[in-house]
């Protein structure tokens, strides 16, 4: 049996060896321009591009590369955290009165701001410039400890390159000085970490008086080209606040409905126009950035989680062709990050990004995409996010209810007849499979959009599956088999094309609110981890030799890869969870002994398994959270490795105090403990019956150990994998407990069989 388990390891370590060898994608680099031009159209979605039907918008989506924009910030978004992540790089929080951005000219508080900001940075300044006089108040609310946060980073790097910045325009809503009306968070892309801009003009001079636009104000167009022209030949990077899309906005909750229409529309008629000159004025040696940083609804405050969405992005300019924009951080044709905006500036402009920032170079994909399916994903994506907590509340609550109703049965013999049995194991059926069914059904967009009908239909699928396997059963085991089977097969095969239905899904990828956008996510591996185990057990119920031993190795080693390589898109809790879970199951069905050994076995292997992932991932350009951590580490040392890890903790943390997954997961062990107590002795018999599934089981218990201790996801592992293990438990315990009832041998011509079928 050594031998057996040398073998096992020797497999896994050369298999993850030649693994590392083999050549990563290589992503083509955007060509580098002279010049970028950020413009802020915010507070629109590609719906409002589609509705306005402007001929030199249309006309310059045909010549850009485009895409929606996952826009989350450190927290909820609003247009002031979104810009003030776009000029650090990371992902930042700030509340709305710590942003107070001025020319140097102008008066604040009394006193010329060049004097307030010297008072309170120590900073000298010119007359030109443009502050953020709130520098110090962003520094404080983004010093949580949970990542290195440098304000204005982008804004440094360039001024280290020996390059200048400017900024122009604003959102105010009034030409009064008033400073609740002012918003003028264009400046937090451009700035320094002192919080100055070089050049620019965010005053009340670049509005003008207009009776018949929001609140009576709307961007100076006129002055805005002079003041860029101006401003062109001595910046390397501007941002242009247009402003009138996000006061049309923000009035709309004076207003009807068409005419708060009519208003946007005018502001993006106005907008498109004012793009055009501006384009003309650069030249084709400048890029083109634009996009809407905010969802319509964020003004100052952050936006209400009803109404988060993806917004439009366009880029346009040399090393930008016709088609959808792009990043690793995605690796989704048509969606980009807010992380991903500075680390293109800065590759435009041939400047290496900071090291503290996640995000990837956008590049232009390599097929064709329109507004029309940009704003249908939008749609949809609203929909499955607004359907997902009820949709993952709804299936925790039937389960709950499903399973204490079960084990009453159980443990009430008199109740069990063959109708409740039938109907019980049906619904056991329907839950094991809504979690697999629920990534395809929200691939049809219409329905997607509807939010909860997306969640109707999984359940009707499921539950049509489940009669399928009652109709077809013919041994008590089957219908596990086969949804074990499924889940394996499906999920292996959406893992290697590249899991194009883990997006947008209950159990996947939200593309609003989410991170992480591709390989296998927390859920999926979870659900993988548990059929795998199933289905290694269900292999070891069939016969228990050195051949099926050695069948379920590679089976574990196979979804050890399919969870863990980088090339996949791993994460780094995936392959130490996968691989301590498997590494169990191996040893266990090897009937090793020495508890010692197995444990020290398997923490070698996942150190192996681990160190090659990771190493495979920095060797080839860190492009998922694995190797970017090992970078990480590397280039901080022991500071950012505690940071990592501390910042792990506190999101298991939170999870855990917070997620309905925790008391699903209670009670599901409570359960396991009333089952074990009554019926006296069925379930320690039941499992000294079925010893493969046994042994799944205890590999499983290690899994969920591993993955709470070490996922960021926490007590969301093992509550899913036992969403399977103590499904299986309780639907074998009806069929015993119902064959007991009966006092009869089941046969496969008895109606009963049909029911259960025969043990085999």
């Amino acid at each position: 049996m050594q031998r057996k388990i040398a073998v096992v390891v020797l497999v896994v370590a050369l298999l993850a060896a030649v693994l590392s060898l083999l050549p990563a994608p290589q992503a083509m680099a955007a060509e580098h321009g002279n010049k970028v031009v950020f413009v802020l159209m915010d507070n629109i979605t590609w719906s409002d591009i589609i509705t306005a039907d402007d001929p030199v918008l249309n006309d310059l989506i045909k010549t850009s590369s485009i895409g929606l924009l996952n826009n989350r910030a450190f927290k909820a978004p609003s247009r002031s955290r979104n810009a003030l992540t776009v000029g650090a790089g990371v992902r930042s929080d700030a509340a709305p009165a710590s942003f107070e951005e001025y020319n140097a000219t102008e008066t604040y508080g009394g006193v010329p701001a060049i004097e307030a900001y010297k008072l309170r940075t120590g900073k000298c300044t010119v007359k030109g410039q443009v502050l953020e006089l709130g520098i110090a108040s962003i520094i404080m609310d983004n010093d949580n400890g949970m990542q290195d946060f440098t304000p204005g980073e982008l804004g440094s790097i360039i001024e280290a390159h020996g390059g200048k910045t400017a900024v122009l325009g604003n959102a105010d809503t009034s030409l009064t000085d008033n400073p609740d009306a002012y918003n003028r968070v264009a400046v937090a892309i451009a700035m320094n970490e002192d919080g100055a801009v070089d050049f620019g003009n965010v005053g009340k001079n670049m509005l003008l008086h207009d009776p018949k636009s929001p609140f009576s104000v709307r961007t100076d167009y006129t002055k805005m080209k002079t003041a860029f022209a101006q401003y062109l030949p001595k910046a390397d990077f501007i941002v242009l606040d247009l402003g009138d899309t996000v006061r049309a906005d923000y009035y709309s909750r004076y207003v009807l409905k068409r005419r708060a229409l009519n208003m946007k529309m005018r502001a993006i008629h106005n907008n498109a126009r004012f793009l055009k000159q501006a384009m003309d004025v650069a030249g084709p040696d400048t890029v083109f950035i634009v996009t809407a940083l905010s969802a319509p609804g964020s003004t100052k405050a952050p936006l209400r989680s009803g109404l988060e969405q993806l917004t439009p992005i366009l880029v346009h300019g040399s090393g930008f062709k016709p088609g959808p924009l792009i990043a690793d951080t995605t690796n989704r044709e048509g969606l980009v990050t807010i992380i991903d905006i500075t680390p293109t500036i800065l590759n435009i402009l041939e400047m290496k990004k900071g090291e503290d920032m996640p995000g990837s170079v956008m590049r232009t994909g390599s097929t064709q995409i329109s507004p029309q399916e940009l704003d249908r994903f939008n749609q949809s994506a609203i929909g499955v996010k607004d359907t997902r907590r009820m949709a993952i509340l709804a299936y925790i609550y039937i389960q709950i209810v499903l399973y204490v109703l079960a084990a009453l049965v159980i443990a009430y013999r008199r109740m069990l007849t063959r109708k409740t049995a039938t109907i019980l194991s049906t619904l056991i059926f329907t839950t094991m499979s809504f979690p697999l069914f629920s990534f395809y059904t929200t691939k049809l967009e219409r329905v997607a959009a509807q939010g909860s009908l997306v969640t109707l239909l999984t359940i009707v699928v499921s539950l049509l599956f489940a009669l399928l396997l009652v109709a077809i059963r013919r041994k008590v085991l089957h219908p596990i088999i086969g949804i074990a089977l499924l889940n394996v097969v499906v999920l292996s095969v959406e893992v290697l094309m590249g899991g194009p239905s883990f997006i947008n899904s209950i159990f996947g990828y939200d593309p609003i609110r989410g991170a992480r956008f591709f390989g296998i996510g927390n859920e999926a591996m979870s659900i993988l981890l548990a059929n795998g185990l199933l289905l290694f057990g269900l292999m070891l119920e069939k016969v228990w030799n050195k051949w099926t031993v050695l069948a379920g190795a590679v089976l574990s080693v196979f979804l050890i890869v399919l969870i863990g390589f980088p090339g996949l898109g791993t994460n780094t809790d995936g392959p130490i969870t996968a691989t301590a879970t498997f590494t169990t199951m191996v040893l266990l069905s090897a009937r090793s002994k020495a508890k010692f050994r197995n444990f020290a076995i398997a923490l070698v292997m996942v150190v192996v398994v681990l160190a090659l992932f990771a190493g495979y991932d920095a060797m080839h350009g860190a492009t998922t959270h694995m190797g970017k951590s090992v970078n990480l580490i590397i280039s901080g040392g022991f500071p950012e490795a505690v940071m990592i890890i501390k910042r792990k903790l506190a999101t298991n943390l939170m999870i855990f105090k917070f997620s309905t997954w925790s008391y699903f997961l209670f009670i599901m062990l409570g359960l396991a403990i009333f089952l074990w107590m009554k019926p006296t002795g069925v379930l320690s018999r039941l499992l000294a019956k079925y010893r493969g599934l046994s042994t799944a089981i205890s590999a499983s218990i290690v899994g969920g150990i591993v993955g709470f201790i070490f996922n960021d996801s926490g007590i969301l592992i093992p509550a899913i994998i036992m969403s399977y293990m103590i499904p299986t438990v309780i639907y074998l315990m009806i069929w015993e407990q119902y064959r007991s009832a009966e006092h009869e041998e089941i046969r496969d011509t008895s109606p009963e069989s049909r029911v259960f079928g025969k043990n085999g």
